[in-house]
């Protein structure tokens, strides 16, 4: 009785950390610097400015490492559209390996996100900026450009997501 009580301890702790690991934004990787000096920008993707397309769009991110010293990335960044403070948090892909950056070396990751013209009745948010924070804790803030997004937060699958870095 005791083994099997035991066992279900450890299968809901398992269970547990699980929830929580994939709950926790991505952090530098051990052993190496973060990367705070760094530009964001955007760099192409399916989006178009104004959007409106009512499909599922990509904007490409690149960070560039600004800084003297290489530093290393490792998962998806979070990234919040906000509207009048108001954040839209989007889902984080797991994954992703550790990218080691030179500087001026540059690494990707992509926002995927349900583009909304506003006439499908959907809950939709108007961002104004999209709120960046790497791994290791760097936080940039990009203007948004691509129109309307259908509200995703509390989706059992969303739409909006964020890739990791590469």
């Amino acid at each position: 009785m005791q083994r099997i009580r035991n066992t279900a301890l450890g299968v809901a702790a398992g269970t547990l950390l699980a929830a929580v690991s994939t709950a926790v934004p991505a952090t530098a990787a051990p052993g190496s610097p973060a990367c705070d000096h760094v530009a964001v920008s955007w760099a192409g993707g399916s989006a178009e400015p104004g959007g409106g397309s009512d499909r599922q769009e990509t904007a490409l991110v690149r960070v560039k490492n600004s800084g003297n010293h290489a530093c290393s990335l490792l998962g998806a960044p979070s990234v919040m559209l906000t509207t009048n403070g108001v954040p839209e948090t989007l889902s984080q892909q797991p994954g992703g390996h550790l990218v080691d950056l030179a500087p001026g070396a540059t690494a990707k990751f992509t926002v995927t996100f349900l583009s909304d013209s506003g006439k499908n009745g959907n809950e939709i948010i108007r961002p104004e900026q999209a709120v960046v924070t790497l791994p290791g804790g760097t936080v940039k803030t990009l203007t948004w450009t691509w129109g309307d997004v259908t509200r995703q937060e509390a989706a059992s699958r969303p739409g909006n997501f964020v890739s990791p870095i590469s």
